[in-house]
């Protein structure tokens, strides 16, 4: 019998009900050996993976083998100390979680200095390898402090709880008590305000209301055009200067506007109409964080509701979208309103549900229609089969009327703009933009996605989803909780869609592709932690195994709250302070009206993602980037009523300079 075993059941139970623990040893052993072998695969292709990217293209010189010959060995001493941890696995799980759990914590310590002082060029670190070394060494000391603790914990169960423990769990559960001794609305208008008001701050004090790539740009400055009462802008004299990411320029019908389905752009008009496009966001989130945690009670049961509304209020993921301008939270809220519907229709609700239904997913339609179907496809031929057997048509065609109206009006918005109901913004911006593969990269990049989102979120609330699938019967699972399994089958559906169809993305907050089925991902993984009693109970006594969650997952949030959550709010302040200096600059000038080239981008924006205008490309200040000098002064002769300048950014030092362009004549 395994030590685990031994030390988390004092009744000495048979060995051969005892059979988790050598299992999870064995499956910590293959983990850490298949990350040996990525190590060691990274390592003998270093050349190649440095080719891929232009911050590290630097170390490929002649006069850096030095800095390659030190990378390659941390590479293979990495592989060889994760080989040998892995060896250990089979000896001792515990052991070998607190080595791994050390060996983080040190890597997260030393990463940043190390780099520094033995692979950092003359000049210094390039600004998105600051960046990068950032999130590792975050992800190394809050990662590694969480595994040791997962290590300590079967020593913990075997002592009675401290007096620490005890009051915190007393007030845990005191304040627990309190909201659900609350009025329902009451106490769901309360959550959905503080999240709304969090949301809010992060947006004005941390994003610093400034759209942090091109993607949001697009989307407020389409917003800006809807709310003029406009389907696009006229495109501007030289539009070679204006070109900018997210946005077609249509030369041959002299048209400007962004590429993004329109959806988004129309609810976040309103924003725009009332003054405050920052509130929208916010908003909307609060309202999807009521709608989860409603569902989430229907589904669960009497904890459910507070169990998915603490998954998502503590997790950046959740803030820092919300407080964005992407539009994944407007799909998110429309997805959890579609599950709302769906869940009412399973108990007997009637044609205002169905409608609601069709309402949501047709309107997800307009704003990320990839998503949406991969969301709602599984549960609504689950509906409609019912339906089908029962007779029920008029539910059916309730359901369905919505999607087909908004499928024809998306039609006829991409006939209108595009000339053909077939083609979108996004085929016409730039048909290989997302291209399918299953390839290297495409692998790689999702292993980093999943590994960001268990960051992301609280540090192992992921393990959730395995809780919740252990030792399943499926077909049993599913004739008894068939709304679970087509919400799990779903959330798969999409990452395997984000792995074949894949976009590394830019600036952004977390792996934010997923964000949309973030209300079926808390409920998942709320269900999941839930069963963990039935899960361990043949090796752990039912009371270790709540008192064990409490532990886990109350770790978790403090490393969360006072861990995750700090760091990305001063890093993303940092990161959006150097993306907006080309602003900042401008306003420090103290010009009002200006024509600004930029001869680079500002912080980890390209030029294409600051060249924003006044939709008449006249009024105010002008940006446009630099096509040379001769090209530059004939934009210039155009602006003559103004100054033209030419902006600069050092991304090693991470200042700029914005000085008079030289219109001089040359001789």
């Amino acid at each position: 019998m395994s030590y685990l075993t031994r030390s988390l059941d004092p009744a000495r139970l048979p060995v051969a009900q005892a059979v988790s623990a050598p299992r999870g040893g064995r499956a910590l052993a293959g983990a850490l050996a298949a990350a040996a072998g990525a190590s060691g695969l990274l390592a003998w292709n270093l050349k190649m993976l440095l080719g891929r990217y232009d911050t590290l293209v630097y170390l490929l010189q002649d006069d850096h083998a030095v800095e390659m010959v030190r990378l390659r060995a941390a590479l293979l001493m990495a592989a060889v100390a994760l080989t040998a941890v892995a060896a250990v696995a089979l000896v001792s799980w515990r052991a070998s979680l607190s080595l791994v759990g050390a060996g983080l914590f040190a890597a997260g310590l030393l990463a940043g200095p190390l780099a520094r002082a033995y692979l950092a060029p003359q000049g210094g670190l390039e600004e998105s390898l600051i960046y990068r070394l950032r999130g590792f060494s975050a992800i190394g000391f809050i990662g590694g402090l969480f595994l040791l603790f997962l290590s300590l914990v079967p020593s913990i169960l075997e002592r009675p709880a401290g007096a620490s423990e005890k009051a915190v769990s007393a007030r845990v559960r005191r304040g627990i008590e309190i909201l659900q001794r609350a009025s329902t609305w009451r106490r769901r208008l309360a959550l959905g305000a503080f999240a709304f008001l969090t949301a809010s701050a992060v947006g004005l004090l941390v994003l610093q209301d400034f759209p942090n790539s091109s993607d949001e740009n697009s989307y407020l400055t389409q917003a800006r055009i809807f709310a003029d009462g406009r389907l696009w802008i006229q495109a501007p004299p030289h539009p070679e200067f204006f070109l900018a990411r997210s946005f077609i320029m249509d030369d041959a019908h002299g048209r400007f506007f962004a590429k993004a389905f329109p959806g988004w752009a129309a609810i976040l008009s309103l924003g725009v109409l009332a003054r405050v496009p920052w509130a929208v966001n916010p908003l909307l989130s609060a309202a999807t964080l009521i709608l989860a945690g409603w569902a989430g009670g229907r589904l669960l049961g009497r904890h459910g509701e507070l169990a998915v509304i603490g998954i998502i209020l503590v997790s950046p993921f959740f803030v820092l979208n919300a407080a964005s301008y992407f539009n994944h939270p407007a799909t998110a809220l429309l997805i959890t309103l579609f599950l709302a519907a769906v869940i009412r229709l399973s108990e007997g609700a009637g044609l205002v549900w169905a409608v609601a239904a069709g309402l949501a997913t047709g309107s997800a339609l307009w704003i990320r229609p990839g998503p949406a179907l991969i969301l709602t496809i599984p549960l609504a031929l689950w509906l409609a089969s019912r339906w089908v057997r029962e007779g029920r048509w008029g539910r059916l065609a309730a359901a369905a009327a919505p999607v087909v109206a908004a499928v024809a009006g998306l039609a006829a918005y991409n006939r209108r703009m595009f000339g053909s109901i077939w083609r979108t913004g996004y085929s016409v911006y730039d048909p290989n933009d997302i291209r399918p593969g299953l390839d290297a990269d495409h692998l790689a990049v999702t292993g980093w996605w999943l590994l960001k989102l268990c960051f992301w979120l609280a540090p192992g609330a992921v393990a959730g989803l395995w809780l919740l699938v252990c030792r399943r019967r499926w077909r049993e699972w599913y004739r008894r909780e068939p709304v679970l399994v087509l919400m799990l089958l779903s959330l798969a559906c999409l990452a395997l869609a984000c792995l074949v169809f894949q976009n590394k993305g830019g600036n952004e907050y977390g792996p934010r592709y997923y964000y949309d089925g973030i209300a079926y991902l808390a409920i998942l993984v709320s269900a999941g932690w839930m069963r963990a009693p039935e899960v361990l109970d043949r090796v752990v006594a039912p009371w270790k195994v709540r008192r064990g969650v409490a532990l886990v997952l109350g770790c978790a949030a403090v490393l969360t709250l006072a861990g995750s959550v700090p760091f990305l709010m001063i890093h993303y302040h940092d990161k959006v302070s150097h993306n907006r200096d080309l602003f900042t600059s401008v306003e420090r000038a103290g010009v009002s009206s200006a024509l600004v080239f930029l001869a680079t981008g500002s912080g980890r924006m390209p030029p294409g993602d600051l060249v924003r205008n006044p939709l008449d490309f006249r009024s105010g200040v002008v940006y446009a980037r630099d096509l040379g000098r001769d090209a530059d002064r004939s934009l210039a002769a155009l602006f003559s009523d103004r100054p033209a300048l030419m902006y600069a950014y050092d991304p090693q030092t991470r200042r700029s300079t914005l000085r008079p362009l030289d219109i001089g004549v040359t001789r």
